[in-house]
């Protein structure tokens, strides 16, 4: 998934540069918030599979967090913007999954996450 990720940026910036495109990239991290659709997104999925089974997404156990709401913002000051240009990397919060699992036994103690 990132070797793709990658590899599409790297077309659309050489696609840029031979038609003349002023191009902004926009990288959000996990990407959470509420849902618009009635099924679970990549990350939603992730993060419930994390609760239920303690399956890491991440190797290192490092989440990257942004909110949808603030992506959808990004994206509106990135065309609005004449002086945006470049990557910009979309990230609130940088926390370990144990973390994680601490902010979400406090928001939801009926989960009883504690254990895990």
């Amino acid at each position: 998934m990132h070797l793709s990720k990658t590899l599409a940026e790297e077309a659309a910036w050489k696609f840029a540069d031979e038609n003349g495109i002023d191009l902004v990239t926009l990288h959000p991290g996990f990407v959470i918030g509420p849902l618009l659709q009635p099924t679970l997104n990549l990350t939603s999925e992730a993060i419930v599979d994390f609760i239920k089974e303690g399956k890491e997404t991440f190797s290192d156990g490092i989440y990257r967090y942004v909110d949808v709401r603030d992506v959808a913002y990004a994206h509106i000051l990135a065309f609005e913007n004449p002086s945006a240009s470049g990557r910009y990397c979309l990230v609130e919060k940088v926390t370990y999954s144990s973390e994680a699992l601490k902010i979400l036994n406090r928001l939801y103690p009926s989960l009883n996450l504690s254990a895990k």
